[in-house]
Order: C-alpha cells, then structure tokens, then sequence
C-alpha cells in the first residue's frame, strides 16, 4: 500500500531465507532456529537495496505503476537464478543436498508436536500485533498510514516519505524472508520453493483483504488448509499424482474470490456492518438471552 505497487520478488525473498536455515545447519551445524533473525535482516536489507538501486531509480526516470511492477518481476527473475547458483555451487562444491533438502530432523519437539508449529504460531501473532501496534499507537507507524493513503498530502504536512518507503521495504522484505526460514523445517527446500508460495499468498491476502492485518491471517489459513485437506482427499481418492496439481487450488481460489467478493472478508465484514447487519444480530443475541 505505501509503495503503491504489487511486489512479485516477495516469494523469491523467501527462498533466500530457505537457504539462510539451510547454511545455519548444513555449513555451521547450528540450530536452523538461529536463521531466523539473521533472515529478517537480510530479507530487510535485500529490500532496501533493491528499492533504492531498482525501483526508487525507475521513479525519478519517470516509470508508472506498470513500469515498476514489471520491474519487481524482472528482481524476481534476476534473484530466482542467484539461487539456483548458489545450490548449484553449494552442491558441487561441498557436496551438500542442496535441492530437495528437509530440516526435519534439526527441529525439537514439544509434546510430541514438532517444534516449528507453535514457534510459526508464536511469531504470527508477535508479528501482527507488533504491527498493529506500531501502525496505530506511534507517530512513526500512523505517518506510514497517512502517506499509504495520501502521499502528497502527507509530504505537505512535513512526513518524510522516502524515510517511510525505505521503512515498508525493509519490514515488508524482512517478513517475507522470515518466512521463507520457517519452511524447510516442514516443506521440501529448494531454489524454487519461496517462489511457489507466491500464488497461496496473493489468495490468502485477497481472500482476508489487501488493507488488514488481521485478515491475512485469516485468509492465509483458510487457504492453507483448505489446500492441504483437498490436495489429502485427492491424493486419497485418485492417487499420488494429485499432489503435483496442488497449486491449482490457490488459483481456483483467487479467481472465485475476484469474481465473488474482490474486497474479501474484510470488505464483506464492513459492509455487512455498515448495512446493520451487527446491529440485528446483536438484538437477536439478546432476544434469545431474555428468552
């Protein structure tokens, strides 16, 4: 929303948060766990350069919106091949699995329960409620609001937008860094793996609403499971070759919820507000309490 343009290299960010675990384990020998700080910085710092070298460059030449969205697809491109060289090397170099690889086995357990479940759980929650918090209770986090919605407005009112955008790419690409950390320790890792990701997230984030916080949670579970519940029936019913049409799933659900409901359930929360819809159930809740 500040940058004003989709950002398509977010899933290739994450890949190099894949391979940031996969050296905490295989070249250190280390608990993937300490990956994790060290992928938000550099997912942070990968953002800040590649806004100020790329996209701040092509907006001083001029370049709109379409411009700069292609633009994040070439990154993604450019990044996309950095990693298959760098598992390429790593694997003829020092011999290591550097495709196809898991961290299953470096991960504790709790409960019985593999430890990678209530950490991603953890840092979910810390992380949306950090963001809530900045976004509504500093004056840092309501200036990255006003100049999301008005930019020229805001920099007339004296927020120094280029100190915000230089802000939203380093959270925005240490997250999506983060995030990529998380998956080896469940799902096969591989220069491509971040990258695959992208489609699920772009339904999860439609599907909760582009402009809320709390519904990308909800719209990145809902897709999540529903994908691996279908993708298990399936595999089920008809066979292992299910599987490799799991992506259909996310693209099935973006394209119903742009037909159906493009503000997803956010947009269908507010306007059911607005229509009174609170109101009358409220009064039946408490209809049926007195009664």
């Amino acid at each position: 929303m500040t940058a004003k343009i989709p950002n398509f290299a977010h899933g290739t960010y994450a890949g190099f948060g894949v391979y940031v675990s996969f050296i905490c384990v295989r070249y250190f020998e280390m608990s993937p766990y300490y990956g994790f700080p060290a992928s938000f910085l550099l997912g942070g710092l990968m953002g800040i350069f590649l806004y100020k070298i790329v996209v701040s460059t092509l907006r001083r030449m001029g370049g709109g919106a379409i411009v700069l969205t292609i633009s994040t697809i070439a990154i993604q491109i450019f990044m996309a091949q950095f990693q298959h060289i760098f598992a390429y090397w790593t694997r003829v170099t020092y011999g290591l699995m550097s495709y196809g690889f898991l961290l299953k086995k470096e991960d504790f357990k709790i409960f019985g329960f593999q430890g990678i479940f209530p950490v991603s759980l953890f840092l979910v929650i810390t992380i949306s409620l950090g963001l809530r918090w900045m976004l509504t209770k500093t004056k840092f986090g309501i200036a990255m609001k006003a100049s999301a919605e008005d930019p020229e407005l805001s920099q007339v009112l004296g927020i120094n937008i280029e100190k915000i955008q230089v802000a939203s790419w380093f959270i925005t690409g240490g997250m999506a860094c983060l995030a990529g950390a998380l998956l080896p320790m469940w799902f096969m890792g591989s220069p491509g793996a971040g990258a695959r990701l992208l489609t699920s997230c772009m339904a999860g984030s439609l599907l909760g609403g582009l402009n809320n916080i709390y519904g990308a949670i909800i719209g990145g579970f809902t897709i999540g499971i529903v994908e691996i519940i279908l993708t298990a029936q399936g595999m089920k019913t008809f066979g292992l070759w299910v599987g490799e049409y799991r992506p259909i799933i996310p693209m099935l659900a973006t394209i119903a919820i742009l037909l159906i409901e493009p503000s997803g359930v956010t947009g269908w929360w507010a306007r059911w507000r607005v229509g009174g819809g609170y109101e009358r159930l409220m009064t039946r809740l408490g209809r049926s309490k007195e009664e």
